[in-house]
Parts: structure tokens; C-alpha cells; sequence
């Protein structure tokens, strides 16, 4: 045993014998404060004021909206109803330009606003920006569901766009946002351009369509100035948004599944599991959890009862009780025939 060694020994043993902390309980508390913990005292202390964020579709699953790429679960693994010749060919202009019913169909179902609401992941990002620790968030999901929990848009870039706005594919010619939301979502339609006749779809970044100039641009500002980048629930395999993490020289904290990106030790975080689950547990430790639960139920959507299907049913049962008076009403009038035939009979 070297000498270093031995010396390290025996003040391990003297530590312990008065009741000292040892090297070994500082490294098991050292250990404690890596995870969940170590990001709360970053926040808490302010060594983190400037936070990035980039979201995939992982922050929506817990609204049961289904992420893209999951085996069994992911929407690519679920389109067999749609016919397509590939999965990815319901997000291609080209095939859209042909064949639009597949997207329209599925835009109706996924439309924001009516069905989704936000997930408490998406209200902590909420709290973020509400305290001003919010640099800017890049979503690379086009279920609003970060604009619904009320991040402002100077805040928010979504990546691959959005439904608010829609334009014509072949002249791009901008279209009402609001009819074609109703075209789509009350008739199940494919809105038309007033202007060339070609099909208009939502403001979605399709295959073979570039992203917007402003997450270029917003991109190049943000990266300097990162003190934290948050990477949660994206699997990180659509360029060039997957590329922003190896671009900052700042702490990284992953919240995912499965390990998708290299951890550097000593600087970065990997926060295993669900996300919302893990989300809670961190506002616990910030003290944010009551404030979490306000935000959350301030953009919950409430959803209508579906009096239609109650009035249908009032209606069933009114018919089929008419039916079944009337029928009544038909083997009164019979046997009382029946009786006045046989009575007429005995008098004879």
C-alpha cells in the first residue's frame, strides 16, 4: 500500500471513530446532489437564469397525444387506416399535393385547442418564463400545446410551425386560419385556394420544406447566451434541430426515456423516465408545486358535454316508445275486431 494511501486510511478511520464526516459520506452526498436535485440548487441559486429549452414530442405524450417514432405506440407505427405507401409520406408536400385526405384526416383528430391540453411539463416551461429564467424555448411539435399554456411568442419557436396560420402549397398564398381550421376540422374537407385552386394546408414544416428564418436566426442569438440547455423528450434524430445541443457550451440536463445524446461528466444531467413525473418531483424540491397546479388547470381545456348524443338518445327512446304504443294500439283495435267478427257469428 502506498503511503498516500495509507495516510488516507487511517484519517478515514480517525473520522469516523469522532463522529466526522468521511471522504466516503461526502462523495454519497455529493451523489445526492447530482439528478434532480443538482438542477433545483442551479435554479434555485441563480447559476442558472438564461435556460434553453428544446422539446420533441415526449413533453405530449402524457396530453395522449402519441409521439412519432415509439415501436407500437408512435403514430408512424399506427397509419395502417390511412393507406400510405411509407408513414413519413403524410408530412410530404408532394404526396399531400395529391393525396391530401391521409393529413386532413389526421389534422382533425390532432387539432389543437379542442381535445389536448397542456401537460405539466408544458406549464413548468409556463413558470419559467413567468420568473424570467426563460431564454427561449424551440418546440419541435406542432400540437400548440406550449402556446396554449400561455409562453409568449417572443419566447417560443416552433421549429416545424404551427396550425394557427395556412397557405396554398403550389402559390403560397396565405389563407384565413380560421376557415381553414373549420374546413378541415367541421367537414373534413381539404381547403382550396381562392387564388389558384391548389390545396392549402396549416403552416406545418412538411418534408422538403425549409424551417423558418426565424429559428435561424433566433438560434444564432440564443446560443452564446445560454447558462442551461433543458433537452426533454425528443429523441433527437431530425436535423437541424437535433444539432442544438452539441452547438451550447453550457450545462446540459436531458429529461428522456432512453439516452440520446453523449453526457459529458461533470457538466451535463440525465434525468431518466417520464417527464411530467419528473417535472412534479422538481417542482416539489423548487417549492413551485402549488404554482405548477395553478398554471396547469389555468390552460386545461374543458370539455363539452356531448349533449348531441343525449338528444339523439331522447329522441331513440321517444320513437321507439311511440312504436311501441302504436303497436299497443294496433292488437287493441285487432282482438276487439276479433271479438265483434265472433260475436256477430253467435248471433247468427
Amino acid at each position: 500500500m502506498e503511503s498516500n494511501e495509507l495516510l488516507d486510511e487511517v484519517a478515514e478511520q480517525v473520522a469516523e471513530a469522532l463522529g466526522g464526516e468521511t471522504s466516503s459520506a461526502k462523495t454519497k452526498t455529493k451523489k445526492t446532489k447530482e439528478g434532480l436535485e443538482l438542477l433545483a440548487e442551479w435554479i434555485e441559486t441563480h447559476q442558472a437564469k438564461k435556460i434553453l429549452v428544446l422539446t420533441g414530442a415526449g413533453v405530449s405524450t402524457g396530453a395522449g397525444i402519441p409521439d412519432f417514432r415509439t415501436p407500437g405506440t408512435g403514430l408512424y407505427d399506427n397509419l395502417q387506416k390511412y393507406n400510405l405507401p411509407y408513414p413519413e409520406a403524410i408530412f410530404d408536400v408532394n404526396f399531400y399535393r395529391e393525396t391530401p385526405g391521409p393529413f386532413v384526416t389526421l389534422a382533425k383528430e390532432l387539432w389543437p385547442g379542442i381535445t389536448f391540453s397542456p401537460t405539466p411539463t408544458h406549464s413548468f416551461l409556463k413558470l419559467l418564463s413567468d420568473r424570467g429564467l426563460l431564454l427561449r424555448l424551440y418546440t419541435q411539435n406542432i400540437d400548440g400545446l406550449e402556446f396554449l399554456a400561455g409562453i409568449p411568442d417572443d419566447k417560443l419557436v416552433e421549429c416545424h410551425g404551427h396550425f394557427r396560420t395556412a397557405a396554398c402549397i403550389d402559390c403560397m398564398e396565405a389563407a384565413d386560419g380560421e376557415r381553414v381550421k373549420e374546413t378541415i376540422v367541421q367537414t373534413g374537407e381539404t381547403p382550396i385556394c381562392d387564388r389558384c385552386g391548389g390545396n392549402v394546408k396549416p403552416d406545418i414544416v412538411f418534408f422538403g420544406e425549409s424551417l423558418p428564418d426565424r429559428f435561424h436566426r433566433l438560434l444564432q442569438q440564443d446560443i452564446p447566451k445560454a447558462d442551461l440547455l433543458l433537452v426533454m423528450g425528443t429523441s433527437l434524430q431530425v436535423a437541424p434541430v437535433s444539432l442544438i445541443p452539441d452547438m451550447v457550451r453550457c450545462n446540459r440536463v436531458l429529461f428522456n426515456r432512453d439516452l440520446v445524446m453523449r453526457i459529458r461528466k461533470g457538466s451535463d444531467i440525465f434525468v431518466q423516465g417520464d417527464c411530467d413525473a419528473n417535472i412534479l418531483e422538481l417542482c416539489d424540491l423548487l417549492g413551485w408545486g402549488e404554482d405548477l397546479m395553478a398554471a396547469k388547470e389555468k390552460c386545461s381545456i374543458q370539455q363539452e358535454p356531448v349533449v348531441e348524443n343525449v338528444e339523439k338518445k331522447d329522441v331513440d327512446d321517444r320513437q321507439i316508445e311511440e312504436e311501441y304504443r302504436e303497436k299497443e294500439s294496433v292488437q287493441i283495435e285487432d282482438q276487439a275486431e276479433t271479438q265483434n267478427t265472433e260475436s256477430s257469428k253467435e248471433e247468427k
